[in-house]
């Protein structure tokens, strides 16, 4: 019988430092609990611990892309703008990040990463177009700033993807790794094309 070894691969991580861990995950799901959830008494952290059918660190694809903002404002010289912005490799939702996010390099199992539906740069560039168009140009009333791409790279978010299946809660949860958080709003564009 032949054994296959999985390599791992070397990702670009969004964030720095820990992630949240195993054992505090289940803290992280009851403090995102909706308040139906929170004001039924019998429902607290054991609870959620105890009937977590599934927990399992994700890494969730994003484009990320550095780019240049050029307002020319005569007889000035041009204004130059930093942006970052996010294209979520799966929905492709999209944004601007409001301050550049910490990237670190890691090594993580080909299993963990979530498939990317926006499969290369030119495609994500269409995205980026878009915020640049629809979003950032709506702040320049009257002459539209010049735009430069800098940089673009595929960066992954680390996410616990979290199962609790009991008689008083049944959900998936989806806990951003680096904060805590609920990324509840983000999952919920998976299911969509934009």
């Amino acid at each position: 019988m032949n054994i296959v070894e999985k390599k791992n691969v070397t990702i670009q991580r969004i964030g720095a430092g820990e992630i949240v861990s195993e054992a505090e995950v289940y803290q992280s799901v009851y403090k995102n609990l909706g308040l139906r959830y929170k004001l039924n008494r019998a429902i607290d952290e054991k609870h959620v611990r105890d009937f977590m059918t599934e927990r399992k660190l994700i890494y969730h694809p994003f484009w990320v892309a550095k780019t240049l903002v050029i307002a020319e404002r005569p007889p000035f010289p041009a204004k130059k703008i930093p942006n970052v912005i996010f294209v979520d490799g799966v929905s492709g939702y999209r944004g601007v990040f409001s301050k550049v996010p910490p990237m670190t390099q890691e090594e993580v199992e080909p299993d963990s990463l979530v498939p990317v539906r926006i499969p290369d740069e030119k495609s994500a560039r269409n995205y980026v177009k878009d915020v640049q168009q629809k979003q950032i140009n709506r702040s320049y009333v009257l002459k539209k700033p010049i735009h430069e791409i800098k940089e673009i790279s595929l960066d992954y978010l680390p996410l616990w993807k979290v199962v609790v299946k009991s008689e008083l809660i049944s959900e998936t949860f989806y806990i951003n790794a680096n904060t805590g958080e609920s990324e509840k709003y983000l999952s919920g564009t998976w299911g969509q094309e934009s």
